[in-house]
Order: C-alpha cells, then sequence, then structure tokens
C-alpha cells in the first residue's frame, strides 16, 4: 500500500485515532511545533516502540501516551548521542597517533601504500589491504585542493600518514588496524594493555557506534550483527550466558560500547562519560510516566545497577 502525504493536522489525528493523548489545546500546538522540527517518521517512527501496545499496521499507544513523553524519549536519545560522540572522538584522536607514530617510526612517513608493509598472510589479505591503499588513494586525490593535502602533495610529492590521519575517518583508521602485521597491530594495542584481536573488535564496533552518533541514528537501542570479542569484563560483571554460547547484553548492544570504552579510555575520561549518562538518567527520570527508565535501560541492554557494575571495572 502507498504511503500517501498527510499534513500535520492530519498526523495529529491518526495519532489521536490511535490512542496519544492531544486532548487540550497546549498538547496540540506542541504536537504541530514539534512534528515541524523534527517530522513524523524521526520522532513518532524512531521512537514509539516502547509505548505500543500493539504495532504496525494499527499501532495502539498506552493509555495516557502523549507526544511530549515520546519527545522525551527522543531527547535522551540525542544527548545521549552528543555525550557519546565526545569520547568516541577521544579515542579517535588517540588511536590516529599511536598508529601514525608506530607505522612511521617502522616504515618511514611516505610507506602506508606499500602492500608488503601489511599482514599479507591475514585472511582476505589481498582484498582487504588493496582495498584500504585504494580508499586512501581516493581520500588523498578527492581532497587535492585542501591547502594542506596541496601543499604536501606540491612540495613533498607525498601525505605523511599523520597528516592522512586529518582526512581518515574512524572506519577507515580501524580497516587499517586490522591490515597491519600482528607486531604492528601489538605495538599499539599494548598501550590500552589488551591484546590486538581484542583493540581490533573495539575499533570495529566504536566505528559503528560512531557513525550512528553522527548520523542521528537511533543509539539508545542499537543492535549489531557482529557482536563485541569477550572480555575479561564480561565475566567480571557475571553477565549470564544464553545457551552457554553467548553473554546476554554487553556484546551486541549499547551496553558493549561502554565495555569497550572502559579499555581505550583514560580512567578519568570513563568515569566522566558514566557520570555524565547517570546525569541525564536523572534529569530524564521525572519526565517519564508511561514508560519507565528500566525500560530505557532494557532497550540500551543495561543491567538496572548498570552504574555501580562499571564503576567496578576501574576501581
Amino acid at each position: 500500500m502507498d504511503k500517501v502525504f498527510k499534513t500535520h493536522d492530519e498526523l495529529i489525528s491518526l495519532l489521536v485515532s490511535r490512542g496519544v493523548d492531544i486532548s487540550t489545546p497546549e498538547h496540540h500546538i506542541f504536537v504541530k511545533k514539534v512534528l515541524q522540527h523534527e517530522g513524523y517518521y524521526n520522532l513518532i517512527n524512531g521512537y514509539n516502540k516502547l509505548f505500543l501496545i500493539t504495532k504496525y499496521p494499527d499501532d495502539q499507544y498506552k493509555p495516557g501516551t502523549t507526544v511530549e513523553e515520546i519527545y522525551t524519549l527522543y531527547d535522551f536519545d540525542k544527548k545521549l548521542r552528543d555525550i557519546v560522540f565526545k569520547y568516541i572522538l577521544i579515542v579517535e584522536r588517540n588511536i590516529k597517533n599511536l598508529l601514525a607514530y608506530s607505522f612511521s617510526k617502522e616504515y618511514g612517513h611516505d610507506n602506508y601504500m606499500l602492500y608488503n608493509n601489511f599482514d599479507t598472510n591475514k585472511r582476505d589479505a589481498s582484498k582487504n589491504i588493496t582495498a584500504v591503499i585504494s580508499d586512501f588513494q581516493h581520500q588523498i586525490s578527492s581532497r587535492a585542493n585542501d591547502p594542506v593535502i596541496s601543499h604536501y602533495l606540491r612540495n613533498y610529492g607525498y601525505i605523511p600518514l599523520w597528516v592522512l590521519n586529518n582526512i581518515l575517518t574512524f572506519g577507515q583508521i580501524s580497516k587499517f588496524y586490522s591490515i597491519l602485521k600482528q607486531k604492528d597491530r601489538q605495538q599499539v594495542s599494548h598501550s590500552f594493555h589488551i591484546q590486538d584481536n581484542q583493540l581490533e573488535s573495539i575499533l570495529y564496533y566504536l566505528s559503528s557506534i560512531r557513525n550512528f552518533c553522527a548520523h542521528g541514528n537511533r543509539l539508545y537501542c542499537y543492535r549489531t550483527k557482529t557482536p563485541l570479542i569477550d572480555f575479561d569484563a564480561h565475566t567480571v560483571l557475571k553477565i549470564p550466558l544464553t545457551n552457554g554460547k553467548e553473554f546476554d547484553y554487553g556484546k551486541r548492544d549499547f551496553f558493549a560500547c561502554m565495555i569497550a570504552l572502559k579499555y581505550v579510555l583514560p580512567k578519568s575520561d570513563y568515569l566522566k562519560l558514566i557520570k555524565e549518562i547517570s546525569r541525564l538518567l536523572n534529569t530524564t527520570r521525572p519526565r517519564l510516566s508511561v514508560i519507565s527508565e528500566s525500560d530505557i535501560l532494557n532497550e540500551m541492554g543495561f543491567p538496572q545497577n548498570w552504574r555501580n557494575e562499571l564503576l567496578s571495572l576501574v576501581k
């Protein structure tokens, strides 16, 4: 069935027919304003899951549901993205600097385009190494008019890795790390006191989370098909195993992001991250009535005592 355009008033009538409380002029004014600013799809379709009794095609909402409370969840997620993005940028900057330093020290500042400087024995090595080198070449050619890039190309004929860093995404850096020789991966991972395969998993996971933050995708209910590798934190926190195979949470959800960040953020920054999320939940809680904080925590993959559990990891 085709999706027919609806005016804001028609969308408001649709919500009312589905059980959303828009019974006062104040409700109506707020709903119309928020739909104009945020859009029906982003706000309602994006954040109505926890408020529904029955789902598509005949969405019916829990009694007492208001657009104000749906917006509260929307606003919570937006602020959560802002918080997490800020701390992932700290990790990204650190990783980029560590990689540029260790790789340039080992192979020279202009040798990141040489195939044999990477792990040619790894599975799908040829395809992955070629793809990364090609990606780097594309990034440089597409930024040829950038004053910094053009300066190095004109005067030196190459771009040092520490300069290239500035135009590479976290995802590209993650792939770059994954194709390094094991001794070079370990050189970086040992800075965090973890194994190279663990850091590889963390970078892959965080690059996906970063993309969600940067593009305004829903973060609180994040799920991925590729789980975070097992860490000692999963065992320390005594997270149950599903069928004895995979930990119930902290593997494919937002809680996995918090576990990953524990290993790559400075302790002081990690404690600030926990505090900021705790403060955000505290300011959100009084604005909830139809759904609860526990409902949100469940979607995040957070245990109810999440703060104490995460703090126990950094003692």
